[in-house]
């Protein structure tokens, strides 16, 4: 009774604290209990504490901001959030669209990975990029956005584990407990040579984040090549899953809110 106090104390105390205050005033009041009561039933092993869902709800409209900005193809990297995204749509999409017309200015349109025809590490890559922006993250890398490292912050079972390798963004998928290996795959579409190739950053960035690698390798003395694995199937049985994207996107990767 005392650890279920505290959680819902903590999570009331992350929303209110988070840059989404008032859009998640608008949140459904039933969202939280039809997430918590259907959610495992697709996503087997998700914790539901208050916690768990406060985290991934913010992620969720942390995606929505990124999404919606143009119409350009934007994958969403993380299953707990998506675990949420999909219950409100099941409980009441057409509010939910009234929601983001509202506090994102367009509808961001749910698309499985499969419907983004082979493009999700190109859709991880933008929201990588506008994530760090709304964050205040140098764009051209590496740091993570807290997107990005929701499911291993959470340890969403089977979700997706983001870090960095010698400059380079990757994942590997989690376990059935959530926890990390650290043997990750690292896209070339994340990369600082990746971005500048699709246009997400500019040659001057790209420049400076070569220079800061040199530097950073001639200090410690070590090579600035990359630790990460080359590929890594994150592929799955379920139709809203990676759709073979080496890095993994989850079932909820949009194409950036296309309708108005």
């Amino acid at each position: 009774m005392i650890w279920t106090m505290l959680n819902t104390w903590y999570a009331q105390r992350l929303l209110q604290r988070s840059r989404h205050g008032k859009a998640l005033k608008d949140l459904p009041p039933s969202l939280y209990d039809y997430w918590k009561s259907s959610a495992p039933n697709e996503y087997h092993g998700i914790p539901t504490d208050a916690v768990f869902f406060a985290r991934s709800v913010i992620g969720l409209l942390d995606f929505f901001e990124c999404a919606a900005r143009d119409g350009t193809p934007c994958a969403l990297p993380s299953k707990a959030a998506d675990s949420v995204w999909h219950a409100w749509l099941r409980l009441s999409p057409l509010k939910l669209e009234v929601f983001c017309r509202k506090h994102f200015g367009r509808v961001v349109p749910h698309v499985e990975g499969a419907a983004m025809g082979g493009k999700l590490d190109e859709g991880l890559a933008v929201c990588l990029v506008r994530a760090r922006k709304a964050e205040g993250i140098v764009v051209e890398g590496p740091r993570l956005p807290s997107l990005f490292l929701l499911d291993k912050k959470v340890k969403m079972p089977y979700g997706f584990g983001y870090a960095v390798q010698r400059g380079q963004p990757g994942c590997s998928r989690l376990d059935a407990s959530g926890r990390f290996d650290p043997l990750i795959a690292c896209p070339p579409q994340l990369a600082a040579a990746g971005l500048l190739a699709a246009g997400l950053i500019t040659t001057a960035q790209f420049e400076e984040f070569e220079a800061r690698a040199r530097q950073q390798a001639n200090s410690s003395g070590s090579s600035c090549g990359s630790g990460c694995g080359s590929s890594l199937d994150c592929s799955s049985s379920s139709s809203c899953d990676s759709g073979g994207s080496s890095c993994g996107s989850s079932c909820g990767s949009s194409c950036g809110g296309g309708g108005d």
